[in-house]
């Protein structure tokens, strides 16, 4: 026989009023299920929450209980004074119990229909979580993965009614691509703009033999594979003077559409390639 064991709502950061933008803090409802929580991960959740600026309540729910989903989270959905959005903490494993997916979908609708259309219900994934399992009702909705480097962003904005300010990643000017076929590699290098001429490519001298590398230019996208024929202009190698790292220069220019490829046994360490006398670039594999 079942014990009821109901935990009561726990409110996090009480008497917060204002974030760090000066506005009045947004209060969201977390709603997660008793296992979802066993490492603190949950908590974790909470913690970066209230941090990027949310006033954060705590709501566990035990389903092994008895108590339905809808009956412990009424009250604060149906008040707004308590609320103004609910997030709701589902994992893979609690999505595919049936009897927890059906109380989220429930719960989704009864909320939906107290507070409207336009009331913030976001659903958090710890990770990615089979779209079967998901409730059509979150489905048309926000949904937020963990693994989303902007996850907090996106759920503070949604509770604020704002768009979110998503960073953007730094695309550099220069298109690499590894290729590989069997046991050779193709380092596929070329600018996004301008050219780059006359060409250099330089790997760690003393790796030279390991990686034995080869150069070759054509089209972009377009890995040489087979008998290689390649004319390059200007062709000279040799060491730094410095002698840390053997180089190859030709005069083929390197454009948006026509790369360089550096045909190789093993990966380098390191990889500088541009311009010959101008702007170069490194990466390390």
């Amino acid at each position: 026989m079942l014990s009821l064991s109901i935990t009561p709502l726990t409110p996090i950061c009480v008497g917060i009023e204002f974030n760090r933008r000066g506005n009045k803090m947004g209060s969201v409802w977390i709603t997660y299920a008793w296992d979802d929580n066993k490492d603190g991960d949950v908590d974790f959740a909470v913690q970066e929450l209230v941090r990027a600026g949310l006033d954060v309540k705590l709501d566990r729910w035990n389903l092994s209980a008895g108590k339905h989903l809808w009956e412990q989270i009424e009250n604060f959905i149906q008040d707004e004074s308590l609320s103004d959005g609910w997030l709701l903490y589902a994992t893979q494993s609690s999505l595919g119990n049936k009897k927890c997916k059906e109380e989220f979908a429930y719960a989704l609708d009864r909320a939906l229909d107290k507070r409207g259309g336009d009331f913030p219900i976001i659903a958090l994934f710890p990770a990615s979580v089979d779209d079967k399992l998901i409730p059509a009702g979150i489905k048309a909705r926000l949904f937020v993965s963990l693994t989303d480097p902007d996850w907090k962003e996106r759920i503070v904005a949604a509770i604020e009614r704002r768009s979110p300010t998503i960073t953007k990643p730094q695309i550099e000017p220069y298109a690499l691509t590894v290729h590989q076929s069997g046991e050779q590699y193709a380092i596929e290098v070329r600018p996004r703009a301008g050219t780059w001429s006359p060409f250099i490519v330089g790997i760690p001298a003393n790796e030279k033999d390991m990686v034995s590398p080869h150069l070759h230019h054509g089209a972009a996208n377009r890995p040489p594979t087979g008998i290689i024929m390649t004319s390059l202009n200007g062709y000279r190698d040799g060491i730094s003077d410095d002698g840390t790292l053997w180089f190859i220069s030709t005069a083929n220019e390197a454009t948006p559409t026509q790369s360089y490829y550096i045909l190789c046994r093993k990966l380098p360490s390191l990889l500088i390639f541009g311009t010959d006398g101008g702007r170069q670039y490194k990466t390390t594999f």
